[in-house]
């Protein structure tokens, strides 16, 4: 199961399936784009190496946040166009994608709905047997994101 993040500057990805009800972890860390770079040439960049990523792992399914609430409308619009690019690599190459709301998301890996980023980072961090906290916050997302899909396998 491959979790993403979406995000313009850093894209959080993971890969995880579970073993005998164990989580293995294959990879996960960031997708990175410049801020000088042009919009469409950031989309370029995530969808690209997104693709590379799923080459590599071959993923069974694609879990994604989903974008509930947004303060800033400008940010919102942005994080759309991204999770589009990836919707479209998904249905591209004929892979499942669903999509789970951040409470959702929460109350899956630590119980309560409205859990902070670092609660989620030691959630993750604990079940995985990471030998430190994930970070960015974007990466330990991507890693709950995946612990969902390969739970629910």
């Amino acid at each position: 199961m491959m979790g993403i993040d979406p995000g313009l500057e850093r894209l959080g990805y993971a890969v995880i399936e579970m073993e005998k009800n164990l989580y293995r972890v294959h990879g996960y860390g960031l997708v990175s784009t410049r801020q000088e770079d042009s919009v469409p040439l950031r989309l370029k960049t995530i969808y690209d190496d997104v693709r590379q990523l799923v080459e590599k792992y071959s993923p069974e399914r694609i879990l994604m946040e989903q974008l509930v609430f947004a303060r800033n409308v400008t940010t919102a619009m942005v994080v759309s166009e991204v999770r589009g690019v990836v919707m479209l690599l998904a249905a591209q190459l004929s892979l499942p994608l669903e999509e789970i709301a951040p409470s959702q998301l929460k109350r899956a890996i630590c119980g309560n709905g409205r859990a902070t980023k670092s609660q989620i980072q030691r959630s993750v961090q604990r079940f995985l047997g990471l030998a430190e906290v994930p970070k960015p916050d974007d990466v330990a997302d991507a890693l709950a994101l995946a612990m969902i899909g390969a739970m629910r396998r």
